[in-house]
């Protein structure tokens, strides 16, 4: 059970967040204090991004951000928050709270950033710590990552005149790294190596389909994270606009699956005489999507399920989907299943408190209700096909 605990405590445990980062910049006060000091008509190019500052309410001292990040497509993706400048003095401390929150829940929200400037031989100390609404504790890792990828940013913006994302992408690829040996570690306790690195191998190529996806929408290849004991998630890197972008977000991962499970079939079914290693790794790939269609969240056929009952019944649809909560809880308990059973509470208890459904996102259209239907009934069969074919003909034993 301390794998389901532990789960349950990464979904729905929220906490306020404090991260903080401190480093040496090459670089006079003056210039560091002139890039996080917000003014008029202040432009910060990051490359792909940028930020642009205008002063929204002199007497308050309240500044709008708009933050742009350009697609691959050419498109510019853009979402906007407001700061008030709370203090600057002695041109060594600088604090920015969130504005415009009014009415809205602060939950996975920026409330505050402070920057301290301490002079150093040869430069500057910058300390930077973010205050954020409650978020929980998986996205906490995502939080400190990221502000150590940002600070890098800044440093070398400072010292050179242009940012540099080698740092930043260094990071998340060595928190992908770092948790996915902790992952592999975790799951060779419970199960033979070779069925451990079989397992991480299936999870990489779901986790790349979600990847892949974000890259298709125009985004960067977002952030790859491994939970020990658990599995893997990748996470975007700018919001999602439509439901329709959520969901083929959520299916391209057993989507792209079927893909290695497939190749590793046909042969088999064709007679030809292939690896074990081969054989356990197709068994597990299609027993890993299989379950990940399971229509409960945070599973992605409960992402796709909760996008059509948003469209169909609107606020309704959180009785749906506590209804297909209990219908999987008790399928868990009939089948012997604790993990099923949990994943089944779960669907209930999210759904017990108040919350956005639809997350402030496009709805899906018709058309598109009927491609998700269609395209997640067409995953099931082939999986539960496979997967049939892979338990006569892969020895488990």
């Amino acid at each position: 059970m301390s794998p389901i605990l532990l789960l349950l405590a990464l979904i729905l445990v929220r906490a306020r967040v404090t991260a903080r980062a401190s480093l040496h910049i090459a670089a006079p006060p003056d210039r560091v204090l002139e890039l996080v000091s917000p003014h008029d008509g202040k432009l910060m190019d990051w490359g792909r991004s940028r930020v642009s500052t205008r002063l929204h309410d002199a007497l308050r001292q309240v500044y709008h951000l708009t933050y742009e990040n350009l697609q691959s497509s050419g498109t510019p993706h853009r979402h906007e928050a407001y700061f008030r400048l709370a203090d600057q003095h002695d041109r060594d401390h600088v604090e920015l709270i969130r504005e415009g929150l009014e009415g809205r829940s602060p939950a996975n929200e920026l409330l505050r950033i402070s920057y301290r400037l301490t002079p150093e031989t040869g430069g500057t100390r910058l300390a930077i710590t973010q205050h954020w609404g409650p978020r929980p504790l998986l996205a906490q890792l995502l939080a400190r990552s990221d502000l150590w990828g940002g600070i890098w940013r800044l440093k070398t913006l400072a010292e050179t005149g242009k940012p540099s994302e080698r740092v930043h992408t260094l990071i998340h690829a060595g928190v992908a790294v770092v948790t996915g040996l902790l992952t592999l570690a975790g799951f060779a306790l419970l199960w033979r190596p070779a069925i451990a690195i079989m397992l991480v191998g299936a999870l990489l190529v779901h986790e790349f389909g979600h990847l892949l996806a974000y890259r298709l929408m125009g985004q960067g290849w977002g952030k790859l994270l491994f939970l020990p004991f658990l599995g893997a998630i990748a996470v975007p890197r700018l919001p999602f606009r439509s439901q329709g972008e959520l969901v083929f977000a959520a299916l391209m991962g057993p989507g792209l699956s079927t893909l290695l499970a497939i190749a590793i079939a046909i042969p088999a079914m064709l007679g030809y005489a292939l690896p074990l290693a081969l054989l356990v790794l197709g068994f597990v790939t299609v027993g890993l999507n299989l379950f990940n269609l399971i229509p409960v969240e945070p599973l992605d056929g409960g992402v796709a399920l909760r996008s059509v009952l948003v469209r169909l019944l609107g606020p309704r649809a959180k009785y749906g989907l506590m209804a297909v909560g209990l219908i999987i809880a008790a399928a868990g308990l009939l089948l012997h299943t604790p993990i099923i059973m949990a994943f089944g509470a779960i669907a209930i208890v999210l759904n017990l408190r108040s919350r956005p459904l639809d997350q402030g996102l496009a709805p899906l259209s018709r058309l598109q209700i009927a491609i998700t239907v269609f395209g997640y009934m067409a995953m099931l069969t082939a999986y539960l096909t496979l997967f049939d074919m892979f338990m006569t003909t892969t020895p488990l034993n």
